[in-house]
């Protein structure tokens, strides 16, 4: 955890680049702008001429300066799809149709450090909706400052759009900083640097109706974080090493994986924080085994619609399935099944058992 409460002297921003596509995968570039902040509630409107009031996409692209060193916490909300990277790690990823949603991602920051931001939004039908908004670190009742020039410019604990004057769309000229700065989350996707107008993703997710949102209520976020709740620290890499050996061992002898902490949210596809270490270990298997084929089966609970739960489990294996190929998998290697409700392994029920039916099962394929 970094020292609380640290501020530094921080240039005034000028906010983000908005590239604007038509389309709800970057499907066609329209346009590139500046926007101040990131709070946008077009209803049924066009963001910018050359642009549809559906399906269309958004990527803000900059450099975020925190004013004062420790932990914050970003609040997200859309309608409908986000993801967030901070310094070329993946803070959030909720990429598909839905209702309107609210994340939460917890890091560690330091005062005056840049952070290369990307914000990426689309919209597929109905209403349309962004927000970026911050909580600033906890500080001491007697050492917060509120309206200082130069340094900070809020009261900490207080949930706010993320003012302008820490946003950049050039990369600003700032003081060494003594130490490097820590992001605290999930392992690095690699991204390619901005451009403008920014370049399409080279893959995309597929975005499905909001049946499944209409239908089952959204938890407030799957990537919370308390305040206090420490980061899971990276194990060491004599355990990693030992894991990656077992988990090659039982694929190359056939036998079916279920990663421990491989689970789901109810009613949701997104990967939480914990999966991610789990599926870089299946992906350094999966190198060392270059004719081992997979199929990923995706599971749910019986809660809800037998056909939407089908699909969501198609969804599941789909996010696994991406998330193995951007770490260096061949595409051809992995067969993506969903399975829904049909086999569980824990007892539907009792609530508290619930949770190891969401899960994804790796099968080897002959």
């Amino acid at each position: 955890m970094l020292p609380t409460g640290v501020g530094a002297q921080v240039p005034v921003g000028n906010g983000l680049q908005g590239a604007y596509y038509q389309g709800a995968n970057f499907d066609q570039f329209v346009t590139t702008r500046r926007d101040a902040v990131i709070n946008f509630d077009w209803h049924a409107r066009r963001p910018v001429a050359g642009v549809g009031a559906e399906q269309f996409s958004v990527r803000w692209t900059g450099w975020l300066v925190p004013p004062t060193t420790g932990r914050y916490v970003l609040h997200l909300s859309a309608d409908d799809g986000l993801r967030l990277w901070l310094d070329e790690r993946p803070l959030l990823d909720d990429w598909r149709g839905q209702g309107l949603s609210y994340h939460q991602v917890a890091v560690d920051l330091r005062a005056g450090q840049a952070y290369a931001l990307r914000l990426d939004y689309c919209q597929a039908t109905a209403a349309t909706r962004v927000r970026l908004a911050w909580e600033l670190p906890a500080a001491p009742a007697t050492s917060r400052p509120r309206h200082t020039r130069g340094s900070f410019a809020m009261a900490s604990s207080e949930v706010v759009v993320v003012p302008t004057r820490y946003l950049f769309s050039d990369a600003p000229t700032l003081p060494p900083a003594p130490v490097a700065a820590v992001v605290e989350a999930a392992p690095a996707i690699p991204l390619p640097p901005p451009a403008r107008p920014p370049a399409a993703p080279t893959s995309v997710l597929v975005l499905h109706p909001s049946t499944e949102a209409a239908s089952k209520p959204r938890p407030r976020s799957y990537l919370a974080l308390g305040a206090n709740q420490p980061l899971t620290p990276s194990p060491p890499a004599a355990t990693s090493s030992n894991r990656v050996t077992t988990v090659a061992a039982r694929l190359a002898a056939g036998q079916a994986v279920t990663l421990r902490t491989l689970y789901f949210e109810q009613g949701q596809a997104g990967l939480l924080p914990a999966a991610r270490a789990s599926l870089d270990t299946l992906a350094q298997a999966l190198v060392g085994q270059p004719t081992l084929h997979l199929q990923v089966q995706g599971h749910t609970d019986n809660q809800g619609d037998p056909a939407i739960n089908q699909q969501l489990s198609q969804r599941r294996a789909e996010a696994v399935c991406r998330y193995l190929q951007a770490h260096g998998i061949a595409p051809y290697r992995l067969q993506a099944l969903g399975l829904g409700g049909t086999q569980p392994v824990a007892d539907n029920t009792i609530p508290a058992e619930r949770p190891r039916n969401r899960r994804v099962v790796l099968r080897p394929l002959p």
